[in-house]
């Protein structure tokens, strides 16, 4: 179990074959999530910030102990080996491990491998957008400034179109802020609907990569 006070690192699973130019400062979106399972979800919506924000490269990153939620039905290393054969067919991905969840502390992880110069997006949803935005910190300002310094936000409006909050402390960030709509036909993919057919032994071909679906048979994942 990691501890606050922990420094975080990150493990690459899988480096990017198409990645930041090395002699480029580069642009990495980051997408974290449980990933229990992967979902073409997930690669939608790295493809559509891809190719909306000229990302260079995408981390999908799975933290150690995610944030706000319990985790079973799939190991660690089960769900980075998803990960890596969801993403095979993308240049720009890499998939990793942090030992840390929340977007400071992975972005914190992250310097230690990227170079400094690297611009760091956070690639999240309309409603964990929207929550981090509005949250009551010790000291929202001070904790919007230094999430702020440190990387900007990409949300997808899914589900529902994202709309700023009205909060004057955010107006200095507008221009981190930014938002894209994802392609039609995505709002039914989630890792909660993959389980919720397993256990009703149903077919999932149409929410996961066909070797990540492979995968779950052969390891007869989320049927308990």
């Amino acid at each position: 179990m990691t501890h606050p006070t922990d420094t975080p690192h990150l493990r690459i699973a899988r480096p990017a074959p198409r990645g930041i130019p090395a002699q480029s400062p580069g642009r990495l979106g980051v997408l974290g999530g449980a990933y229990n399972p992967i979902t073409l979800a997930h690669l939608a919506i790295a493809d559509a910030a891809v190719a909306a924000m000229h990302l260079n490269e995408v981390l999908f990153c799975l933290p150690q102990e995610p944030p706000h939620k319990t985790i079973f039905g799939a190991s660690l290393e089960q769900r980075l080996d998803m990960m890596k054969l969801a993403v095979r067919d993308r240049p720009y991905a890499t998939v990793g491990l942090c030992s840390h969840g929340l977007f400071l502390d992975i972005e914190r992880a992250l310097r230690h491998v990227y170079a400094p110069a690297t611009e760091v997006f956070f690639i999240t949803g309309r409603d964990a957008a929207e929550r981090i935005l509005t949250w009551e910190y010790d000291d929202t300002e001070r904790a919007l400034s230094e999430m702020f310094s440190a990387f900007q936000f990409i949300v997808c409006d899914r589900e529902g179109a994202f709309v700023m909050p009205d909060d004057p402390r955010l107006i200095p960030y507008h221009s981190r802020i930014h938002h894209f709509a994802i392609p039609d036909g995505l709002d039914h993919i989630s890792s909660t609907a993959i389980r919720d057919r397993l256990q009703h032994h149903q077919p999932i071909e149409d929410l996961v990569p066909g070797a990540v679906a492979d995968f779950i048979r052969q390891q007869s994942l989320y049927t308990a």
